[in-house]
């Protein structure tokens, strides 16, 4: 299937992934041959609540949790929303790199103690260091240690971010950066934490359907895709590198490249390079109608379909259209 226009470089994976072809198959019946609300008790509505539960323990399994412990969104940023609000009133911790989503969640909660440290790390050492703490030093007098919340939504496709392999006592997944359908995510609470949230409204079945399909294909390819889209990133760095020796170039494994040049307005940068149909973005998806500030760096992410003749062009024009807006 052709995804992309032949004359376009699509660059921003981090934002938004195209519906893979497993899951828009297995949508396709749901949207209106069984159309049925979950919440029915009729056999049509109890079959639709079967197909659900399904994918709750499907998505369960490859996260390491119980079916009961996948609260379905809305998306990642409801997921994080309801993560940080949901925990008891307490001082809410927001690690660096963050997406605004939490940050903006947290301004205001505030308390004697840390309830919650929210972070998007997937390397495991901050989930070990609280584990080790709650084992060596166990809470007295009332008190708690800090609950650990992962939002994975951007790492899910390339690592292993299982509750028990990240420490971790609440996760957020994003459907629509995974190759699955826009508008739908979860939030995985592991058993025994204790969260307050408003009611839930019909679980739209199409989404989880597709959203469930989405991350077992990126589970299945995760190895194969985080080589593949590591070479291609490291290529991308050396041709910028190369060409242009003064930019800062940073790098999230496995396949976002962040470029910042000095004296070049971001915003500026992705419209030039939109003109000349590489797209990709500066800041966050959700944030992109905000300006950003003048450090933030050009986001270049790969993807599925990201092709090595897609990155040695894109490089290219990157480099071409840096250069000819310094000397404009």
């Amino acid at each position: 299937m052709k995804w992309f226009s032949a004359k376009r470089i699509f660059l921003d994976y981090a934002s938004a992934t195209p519906v893979c072809e497993e899951a828009r198959r297995e949508m396709k019946k749901y949207w209106s041959e069984e159309f049925y609300n979950p919440n029915a008790i009729y056999a049509e509505g109890l079959r639709a609540k079967a197909v659900v539960e399904d994918c709750r323990a499907r998505i369960a399994k490859i996260i390491g949790a119980g079916s009961k412990d996948i609260i379905f969104t809305a998306g990642g940023t409801e997921a994080n929303v309801l993560a940080i609000t949901g925990v008891k009133p307490g001082r809410i911790v927001v690690e660096e790199g963050s997406h605004p989503s939490v940050s903006e969640a947290a301004n205001g909660i505030s308390g004697k103690e840390i309830t919650l440290i929210s972070s998007v790390a997937t390397d495991n050492k901050l989930g070990r260091k609280i584990r080790e703490e709650r084992k060596k030093n166990p809470p007295a007098g009332g008190s708690e240690y800090p609950l650990l919340h992962i939002d994975a939504s951007q790492t899910a496709a390339y690592f292993n971010v299982g509750l028990e392999v990240l420490s971790c006592d609440l996760l957020t997944l994003d459907s629509a950066k995974l190759y699955g359908p826009k508008g739908v995510g979860a939030l995985v609470v592991k058993r025994g934490v204790e969260l307050k949230l408003p009611p839930r409204g019909t679980p739209p079945v199409p989404l989880i359907v597709g959203f469930a399909k989405a991350l077992e294909i990126v589970a299945r390819d995760r190895e194969t895709e985080f080589k593949r889209l590591s070479a291609l990133s490291a290529l991308f760095r050396k041709m910028v590198g190369v060409s242009l020796p003064e930019a800062q170039v940073t790098y999230n494994e496995p396949n976002i490249v962040n470029v910042s040049v000095s004296g070049i307005l971001p915003e500026l940068l992705v419209l030039a390079l939109e003109r000349a149909s590489v797209l990709v973005s500066a800041g966050p998806a959700c944030n992109s109608s905000k300006p950003e500030a003048p450090d933030t760096p050009v986001r270049v992410s790969l993807g599925r379909f990201t092709t090595e003749n897609d990155v040695k062009k894109a490089a290219e024009i990157f480099c071409n259209t840096v250069k000819n807006l310094i000397k404009s």
